[in-house]
């Protein structure tokens, strides 16, 4: 009986010692080094860093923290636990598109922390633009051809077909073309004598999706 109860409290045992080996120090010691060489390169939805990492081997690893200035009272959180020391590199992911964010990274040790570094700002691009060219044929029996240009970024890997009903402008996906050469959709679910709008969203390799194109309408060919 006692080895089942002692079965049963390892795992939580397990889980509170490393809830307690994660905490984040609260002591700030100033013989940690301040990281005040914060290097920023920006993407749509990524943010890379680079810094230069520190011969102190009372370091254990660096935290980084982020606060959105586009959030009233937005403070600095951590967002990043970069556990070594000869870590020189991080890449913070799924952010918005268009957004400035402000970063601080501070060295920690087992029991301490550095005071804050130099805060940097960096924004995220604009998100793609979608197909250049986009043309609905009309007139066609049960069905709607929509053709396009392709996409001139080598990132795009696949376009979204969206459809409403015209003047509803309630859009849903009809379809998902892959390759970004390919150039065409034939809509077959559609009915005789009615219109329809179109618009194309691209997406690239690392699954970001554009902005919507501009819409084209159709009116498929009435019944004989």
């Amino acid at each position: 009986m006692k080895k089942f109860v002692l079965s049963l409290l390892m795992p939580l045992l397990a889980i509170l010692l490393a809830g307690c080996a994660s905490k984040v120090p609260t002591q700030q010691s100033a013989s940690l080094p301040t990281i005040t060489n914060l290097k920023t390169i920006s993407d749509m939805t990524e943010i890379g860093f680079e810094w230069t990492p520190t011969n102190n081997e009372n370091v254990a690893g660096y935290y980084l923290y982020r606060s959105n200035p586009n959030t009233p009272n937005a403070s600095m959180q951590i967002v990043a636990d970069i556990k070594d020391r000869f870590a020189t590199h991080y890449v913070d992911t799924d952010l918005a598109p268009e957004t400035t964010y402000s970063y601080q990274m501070r060295s920690y040790s087992q029991n301490a922390i550095s005071p804050a570094g130099a805060t940097v700002n960096a924004t995220t691009k604009a998100l793609l633009e979608s197909v250049p060219f986009l043309q609905a044929i009309a007139g066609l029996p049960n069905r709607v051809k929509i053709i396009w240009r392709p996409h001139p970024d080598l990132r795009v890997v696949s376009y979204v077909v969206e459809r409403s009903n015209a003047s509803e402008n309630k859009w849903r996906s009809v379809a998902t073309v892959k390759g970004r050469l390919n150039a065409e959709y034939i809509d077959t679910d559609v009915k005789s004598g009615r219109s329809y709008e179109y618009r194309i969203l691209v997406k690239t390799s690392s699954g970001v999706t554009s902005k919507p194109s501009a819409v084209v309408k159709a009116t498929t060919k009435e019944l004989p």
